[in-house]
């Protein structure tokens, strides 16, 4: 490591006093974030760090300085030399919809990096601590907690040291301490301890007077090394909100509560809907069981009667008396109702000659005998039962159709009111969804700050992106 002697400064109490000391020229990597209001030089402040030669801070700064009264640095711009990183931050009091996009470019850049040394507040000498200079610390303050509780300097810019300035500084009777104690007292505010000041002039004029701010330079660089460790980031800052934010949040919070009102006013309809399909369901179930058991018993019944089974239809008998003996013979002509499948006869056993000639509805007898005291015969008749029962069985057949028409219609209403409440349940479900989607919504709207996502669809709605 080479090493050099060179002029090193230390600050006690708000006075530079000068010492000889070994400084490393390849001191360990550092970052460091400029921060403050519109017009403290933050950025000529940045250039001087980088490079404090002429040829860099006036004719090719790294920072574009302001020129005007109005803001130079719109973005986060972070430039390195050597190992030194200066992170260089717009103002945050230009309007509430701009602070916010440069909020979320800082964080956004700020998570990028792996750790920061330190943050510089740049205070321009002389001028008042305003509302928004102290609106940009405590921002700064809630964004990078662990950073504010030991790593903070505060730099006084616009600080010249040369004959003429001091010349009506004095003139003028300008309380130099006072201004520097005043300045310390209220961007200190909040911190719990008192953090190191030095005072500088990025565009010295003058060769003695360069030197005097370059040794300056070199102490606050020689100050971050030595006494401050990096703080290391988590990739987790988070945008603070703006009042204009959280007037958007609020309009969407006092929407989404609206909105919950009404999900739990359709869920309640929906869940009063659903009591009626259920108990549809409920009979119509009932219903069918009993269909099922008649439609049962009506199929045994009528595979009973709806078969090649024979079954007597008739039976006829002979029964004639008399009192003599005598030869007799007798015709009879024997009608069935239904179509004959089988027949048998019987007779008292004194019948000589029998002749039985089977129709399809009928059967015609001729028997002839010697008889004494009568003539006794029996004639049965056997049918199927299908033909014997065939008007029952069209009876049991229509109701048997009619049941089972019923049960179509009672299966298909079930699957109708199954799908209403499946419908009703899903319904219910979807509004419930909605439910937690407002109550998250609402959750993030009353956060006082939000993710870098969330930001840049905040952006998206201010037409900022």
């Amino acid at each position: 490591v080479v090493m050099a002697l060179l002029p090193a400064r230390k600050y006690t109490e708000g006075r530079v006093e000068y010492a000889l000391r070994s400084l490393s020229l390849s001191p360990r990597p550092m970052t460091v974030v400029l921060i403050g209001s519109t017009g403290n030089g933050k950025s000529t402040l940045g250039n001087f760090l980088l490079d404090p030669s002429e040829e860099h801070t006036l004719d090719d700064p790294t920072f574009e300085p302001g020129k005007t009264n109005k803001p130079e640095t719109k973005y986060v711009t972070v430039a390195s030399e050597g190992d030194l990183t200066v992170v260089d931050t717009p103002g945050l009091n230009e309007s509430e919809h701009e602070d916010f996009k440069h909020m979320t470019a800082i964080v956004k850049q700020l998570n990028e990096l792996q750790s920061i040394s330190a943050c510089i507040l740049c205070v321009k000498f002389d001028s008042k601590i305003d509302k928004q200079y102290k609106s940009t610390v405590e921002y700064y303050k809630r964004l990078l907690p662990q950073l504010f509780e030991n790593n903070v300097l505060v730099v006084f810019t616009n600080y010249c040291t040369d004959e003429r300035s001091r010349y009506y500084r004095m003139r003028q009777k300008i309380d130099e301490d006072a201004i520097v104690k005043n300045a310390l007292c209220e961007v200190s505010k909040g911190l719990v301890y008192e953090p190191g000041y030095f005072l500088i002039d990025t565009m010295p004029f003058g060769e003695q007077t360069r030197l005097e701010h370059e040794e300056t330079r070199w102490c606050i660089l020689d100050c971050i090394t030595e006494q401050l460790e990096s703080v290391d980031l988590h990739k987790s800052l988070k945008v603070a909100k703006t009042a204009a934010v959280k007037k958007i949040n609020e309009q969407e919070i006092e929407k989404a509560k609206g909105e919950i009102i009404g999900y739990k006013e359709a869920i309640r309809s929906a869940n009063s809907g659903m009591k009626n399909p259920f108990h549809q369901i409920q009979t119509d179930k009932l219903y069918l069981l009993s269909i099922d058991e008649r439609i049962s018993s009506l199929n045994a019944k009528l595979r009973c009667l709806d078969s090649d089974d024979l079954e007597t239809s008739l039976v006829w008998s002979l029964d004639e008396k008399w009192k003599w003996f005598k030869t007799q013979s007798k015709e009879f002509e024997v009608a069935s109702e239904w179509p004959i499948a089988d027949y048998s006869w019987w007779d008292n056993g004194k019948i000589t000659e029998k002749d039985l000639n089977k129709k399809a509805y009928s059967i015609s007898v001729k028997v002839k005998g010697r008889f004494m005291r009568g003539l006794h015969a029996m004639l049965t008749i056997k049918v199927e039962k299908r033909h014997k029962y065939q008007a029952e069985i069209e009876k049991v057949s229509r109701e048997l159709k009619a049941l089972k028409e019923n049960a179509t219609t009672a299966s298909n209403r079930i699957e109708n009111q199954k799908k209403a409440h499946q419908s009703l349940a899903a319904e219910i479900a979807k509004y419930e969804h909605y439910i937690k989607e407002r109550e998250a919504t609402i959750e993030k709207a009353e956060k006082d700050s939000m993710t870098i996502l969330e930001a840049e669809e905040m952006l998206e709605k201010l037409h900022l992106a």
